[in-house]
């Protein structure tokens, strides 16, 4: 449906169309054939191993690889029917999570009913094989040597029913400064701005909201003058969101992968407490903020909301600072490869 929507809007889709370098001087990208493509504005959304990403900020971001992985497989739904102590697991729409003795534990039903996925993550030991951000390597769950016996039967029984598990090392990086070029002309969107930690909460949802936030602002363009304003305010709106997500989501790890002791047992005493509110009519709005104050900011963060207000406060001096407009052409094009 984005695609067909896209195309209706005068996108280009180049497939299997590598781009090897970015000029922020003569706003241009190269193709991996020889060929180099101009535009008004580069948008970089190349993922957490961004190519675009060093020339806004003009250097290479220190990379620190951490001790924080993610474990990734699918179960198909009807094997685990077979199994009455697992047979609840696939009735309902609710995201199941268990927290053990330094790990943690999440699933879901996914792909129409016929698959269910499962994340577990824990940190390494010293002594762990060296692990990539990539999704391609693939163990059986032997290869990870856990200590199952930390985990409930229900967890064996799935553990032993996945085949094909995809290890996703954390890779941390700075938070960046900037979001776009000094020449105000590469803006950096997704992953390539804030890499969060793999199967993280908020992932999929800063991408979005990114993409929305630009949306939103641009779609009140009445210049091609006012690009630098606009990706300028794109910055201000998206930047303090996206550092304050990236931190608690690293914060919500840490807190949901505790080892057995005091903290982890502070930490289920909170939790039990949230949990004894079976309807949040019944909690007062003191207990409410001090249980589930940062989550409900997170998830309740509205993007064109944001920019309705930038465009209220800002927009009309923007537009009256461009007496001599000059359209833009709606044109667009965007690189898809198979490698990225």
């Amino acid at each position: 449906m984005l695609c067909e929507q896209a195309l209706h809007e005068g996108v280009q889709f180049r497939y299997n169309s590598n781009v090897i370098r970015v000029d922020s001087e003569s706003l241009s990208v190269t193709l991996e054939g020889g060929e180099r493509i101009t535009a008004d504005i580069v948008i970089g959304a190349d993922g957490f191993n961004s190519l675009v990403r060093s020339t806004v900020i003009g250097k290479k971001v220190l990379e620190t690889r951490e001790r924080d992985v993610s474990l990734n497989f699918t179960i198909p739904i009807s094997l685990m029917r077979e199994e009455e102590d697992l047979r609840s697991l696939t009735e309902t729409s609710d995201w199941a999570i268990w927290l053990g003795d330094g790990y943690v534990l999440h699933g879901s039903i996914v792909n129409s009913g016929r698959d269910f996925s499962m994340m577990l993550g824990y940190f390494l030991s010293e002594d762990a094989p060296e692990y990539n951000e990539e999704w391609r390597d693939t163990y059986p769950i032997e290869h990870f040597k856990l200590d199952v016996q930390k985990f409930e039967p229900r967890i064996r029984k799935l553990l032993g029913m996945a085949e094909d598990i995809r290890p996703h090392i954390y890779i941390s990086r700075p938070h960046l400064e900037s979001f776009v070029c000094d020449q105000a002309k590469l803006v950096l969107v997704g992953e390539a701005a804030h890499p969060l930690l793999p199967s993280g909460q908020h992932n999929t949802a800063l991408g979005i909201e990114d993409a929305q936030t630009l949306g939103c602002l641009f779609s009140g363009i009445q210049d091609i003058d006012q690009v630098p304003q606009l990706l300028s305010a794109y910055e201000e709106l998206r930047q303090s969101r996206c550092i304050s997500t990236q931190d608690w989501e690293k914060r919500k790890r840490v807190m949901l992968t505790l080892p057995q002791g005091p903290e982890q047992e502070q930490r289920d005493i909170r939790l039990r407490k949230g949990m004894a509110y079976k309807e949040w009519d019944h909690m007062d709005e003191k207990t409410f903020k001090a249980i589930w104050g940062d989550e409900m900011d997170l998830f309740m963060y509205d993007a064109s909301e944001k920019v309705d207000d930038w465009w209220t406060k800002w927009g009309p001096l923007l537009v009256r600072g461009n007496p001599n407009r000059r359209s833009m052409a709606p044109s667009l094009q965007v690189s898809i490869s198979k490698d990225a």
